[in-house]
Formats: C-alpha cells, sequence, structure tokens
C-alpha cells in the first residue's frame, strides 16, 4: 500500500500534540507552534538537500575522494553538444536532467547523449521555476509527460530532478507511483541557469567536497557567450582533478540507477530493490536488519532437513539475491526463484554460475500476476509476503498447484507494536507500508485455501506485550490417502 509517510507528519503529530496541551495551560501560546510549523513548511522545500516532505537524494559518501557532474536544463543546440566533446576529452560520464519539451524538439541531442554513455533523467516537461505551487494533477503530468517522449528513447528515467530543486507535499506520492526518486544536488556555483557565469569554476571549486553532486547548466547564456562558459568548464574538471577528486558517473556516486534501458514501466518495489540490488546483500548482514535476517536463517536452517529430503520440486517466492535459494537447491531437485526485481535474480544466477549450482531457474514477475507452473513439493517465503496485495488469494491459488502431501514454509512479519515501527520506517524510506499479519489471519487464510495448518509460531523481540515481530508458518496440502 502506497503510503508516503515523511518528517512532515511526523512533526506535525507532535505539533498538535503540544498544541492540544498549550489549549490546556495557556490557549494564547497553542497558535505559536502551530505558525511555526506552517512557516516551516514553506521554508523547508527551498534547501534542495532538506528531505522534510520526501526523501531526497543529493550526494555520496564523503569518505571516497570523487564526486559526479550533473547538467540541467538541456539539452540546448549550441552548448550540449560542446559539452559532450568536452567530457569525452577528460574521460568523464555526467548525468543530463532533460526538460521534456526541449528533448522532444532535439531528438538528436538526446539520442547523442545516450550514445556517449551519459545518464538521462527527468527535469519535468516544461520546467515551470514554480511549479511545486501547482496542482497535484499539472505536476502529475509535468512528470509523465516528461517520461513518456523520454521512453521513445528506448530508457526509463527513475530519477527526476525538480526545477530549482524545490520539492513540494505532494511530489512523493507521484515520484512512488511512477517508480522514481527525488535527485537534487549537494553542491552549485549559483549560476541562475547560467545568467551568471562569471567566475562559475572558482565559486564552485572554492567549497567542493569529496561526494558532492555538482550542478551545472547546459544551456546558453544570455551574457557572457558559449565560449566562456566552456572556459569555466574546462576549468571546473582541471580544478577537480588538481584536488585529486575523480568525477564518477552519477548513478555510481549515489549508489542508485538514473534511468533504465528498458522503457518499461514496474511497481515502486520493483524499481526501490533494483537499485538496492548491488549493496543488497550487505545491508541484510552488516546493518541494523541484521537480527530479522540472521533469524530467519536460524529458523530456516533448523527445518530444512525435515523439508527436504533431495530431488524435490521448490518454488521460493521472492528469491532476491539468492540468500535462502542456494541452501535449497543444495538439496532440492529444481528450484524456481521468483522475484520482481531483475537485477536483484541477476545477482543470484552470478552466485549459482560461482557455485556450479544448475538447478535454480529464475523468473522476474510479480508471482500474484504470473501463472503458477507446478506442481510444487515446498513453496517457500523468506520476508516477502509483505509486499502481497492480496495474500489470500494467492495462497488459494498455490493449493491446486502443489502436489500430494507438498507443504508452504513461510518467515513473515507479526503484527506487533515493534513492528509497527519497523513498518512506519519503511514507510519513510520506501513509501510502501509493508503489511504484517496475525497468527489468526495466517491460520484462517490456509484453512480457507484448503492447507492443514502444522504449526505457526511467533520469533525476534517476544516480551510481555508482544508475541514476536516475525511468524514462522508451516502448513501441507492433503495428499491423496488423507
Amino acid at each position: 500500500m502506497i503510503l508516503p509517510l515523511s518528517i512532515a507528519h511526523l512533526v506535525a503529530l507532535g505539533v498538535l500534540k503540544l498544541v492540544i496541551i498549550l489549549l490546556f495551560i495557556s490557549p494564547p501560546w497553542a497558535a505559536l507552534p502551530l505558525g511555526l510549523y506552517v512557516l516551516f513548511c514553506a521554508f523547508a522545500p527551498l534547501f534542495p538537500r532538506f528531505g522534510f516532505f520526501l526523501p531526497i537524494l543529493s550526494r555520496g559518501s564523503r569518505k571516497q575522494p570523487r564526486v559526479a557532474l550533473s547538467f540541467d536544463d538541456g539539452p540546448d543546440p549550441e552548448v550540449t553538444p560542446r559539452v559532450l566533446d568536452l567530457l569525452d576529452q577528460h574521460g568523464v560520464k555526467a548525468a543530463f536532467f532533460l526538460i521534456g519539451e526541449k528533448a522532444q524538439a532535439h531528438p538528436e541531442l538526446v539520442r547523442e547523449i545516450l550514445r556517449r554513455g551519459h545518464e538521462v533523467g527527468n527535469h519535468s516537461w516544461h520546467h515551470f521555476p514554480f511549479l511545486m505551487l501547482k496542482g497535484r494533477r499539472t505536476l502529475r503530468q509535468e512528470i509523465a509527460k516528461g517520461q513518456e517522449i523520454l521512453k521513445t528513447f528506448g530508457i526509463l528515467p527513475v530519477a527526476f530532478r525538480p526545477p530549482v530543486g524545490v520539492t513540494s507535499p505532494a511530489l512523493w506520492r507521484i515520484l512512488i507511483e511512477e517508480g522514481m526518486f527525488c535527485l537534487n544536488f549537494s553542491r552549485r556555483a549559483g549560476d541562475m541557469g547560467n545568467r551568471r557565469i562569471r567566475n562559475l569554476a572558482a565559486r564552485l571549486l572554492d567549497k567542493v567536497r569529496p561526494g558532492d553532486l555538482l550542478l551545472l547548466h547546459d544551456v546558453r547564456p544570455p551574457e557572457g557567450g558559449t565560449d566562456y562558459l566552456l572556459q569555466e568548464f574546462e576549468a571546473v574538471l582541471a580544478g577537480l582533478k588538481a584536488r585529486q577528486l575523480e568525477v564518477v558517473p552519477v548513478s555510481t556516486l549515489v549508489g542508485r540507477q538514473i534511468m533504465k534501458r528498458e522503457a518499461v514501466s514496474g511497481s515502486a518495489a520493483e524499481a526501490f530493490y533494483d537499485d538496492l540490488a548491488a549493496t543488497y546483500d550487505h545491508e541484510q548482514f552488516e546493518t541494523g536488519v541484521s537480527l530479522a535476517r540472521r533469524t530467519e536463517q536460524a529458523l530456516f536452517e533448523a527445518r530444512l532437513p525435515a523439508l527436504l529430503r533431495g530431488g524435490e520440486r521448490v518454488l521460493e517466492i521472492g528469491a532476491g539475491t539468492g540468500i535462502f535459494t542456494l541452501p535449497i537447491a543444495a538439496k532440492a531437485g529444481e528450484v524456481l526463484a521468483v522475484d520482481i526485481s531483475r537485477n536483484m535474480l541477476n545477482l543470484l544466477e552470478a552466485k549459482a554460475r560461482a557455485a556450479g549450482v544448475l538447478n535454480i531457474r529464475t523468473l522476474a514477475a510479480n508471482v500474484e500476476e504470473s501463472p503458477l507452473e507446478g506442481p510444487f513439493d515446498l513453496v517457500c517465503a523468506f520476508s516477502a509476503l509483505e509486499y502481497m496485495k492480496d495474500l489470500s488469494s494467492l495462497i488459494q491459488r498455490l493449493g491446486p498447484q502443489m502436489a500430494p502431501g507438498g507443504r508452504i514454509y513461510l518467515l513473515t512479519a507479526r503484527r506487533s507494536l515493534f513492528r509497527f515501527f519497523t513498518q512506519m520506517g519503511n514507510a519513510m524510506r520506501q513509501g510502501l507500508w509493508l503489511r504484517a499479519r496475525s497468527r489468526r489471519e495466517m491460520t484462517r487464510m490456509l484453512e480457507a485455501a484448503g492447507f492443514e495448518v502444522v504449526s505457526i509460531k511467533g520469533h525476534l523481540l517476544r516480551c510481555l506485550i508482544s508475541g514476536g515481530m516475525l511468524l514462522e508458518v508451516e502448513a501441507r496440502w492433503p495428499d491423496a490417502g488423507d
């Protein structure tokens, strides 16, 4: 469920509580926090790096001596070709955030940007400076129309840079629905769209730091001339080299795709995990979520000998990068690994090749919509059911695809007080509310579909006020003799 929860919502809740308290203590003072909140909401969007209304990506890690270049407001027939030549001379790749109507007017320039290996992002259709003050419908049209023209070049931008870097409360939901994210910048020269290019390089280089995403413009300056502008760009590249700052592609700096090479829209979850694929294993075992993942591993390893004895056919839902797939394949006859993210499955396939495992078949699809190819002796899922829109219907569909006596083994989010806070955190990160379910719900869905429930247990942070954050579910499909 799309739920674009943000810092603004949490602050608003705190302000509301404070207002209620002040109404009982001193009513005239109750208007103060409310007024400050409104004032803060008015000015927060003017800061391109401040993710008050939505998550904003604007730079990379400060730990490595590298930066990235981005160009806004093109393509421009006078400036863009010369910028491309300059970048080629220095062996540098950049990201071009294109205005839709200009891309439509100069398709040859868009093709040339892509041919030379640069990345392309969406910068709206018209580039209204005050786009974020317009209605939700206009904002949606500006983004969608920009996407449509850029799709004609065989790409799908997933990064959107709002005009002037200004955001609004309406932006995040629209981006989630488009499978996109907001990418701004961390360093600019105050060139005002190339209206102020005198000493541009000096102003930019004076404050540049490792990890910065630099903002420039590939449009003809009203004053100063294109030759002078290109000299300043040359000075920027030379200055970065002198400071021993490597210029890398924007996607490399920020760790997320700027565009896809296939112009096919996917879900918000697909876009999120496509971007996360390269660092997924590290996140799962080296960050705060490792406790849950290691608990799942321990539970699964304990049950694996009883679930698989050799030669079975297995369906794994939400296989990801293969954290559980390879151990399953070691004991199974065949594994069908399904995931919404092609990038995740590519990593799974690479692991399988490296290990010499030949019995894994991958399918990039939404298991709720794709046909199922049974019979399966085992169906399993590990923290993947939270994304399902209608888990009950999926379980109903699984029944006829089960081999007699086949098993379902699921590890999924359990509804609890502690889980609620992780759901909130995910809503602020992904904009999606991941579903958690109770033991009673899981029992009801399985029995309604004809499965026999073997066991349902709660795990992880069990205490007096919580039955745990994780449900371990095992069920059996009746065999012919039952």
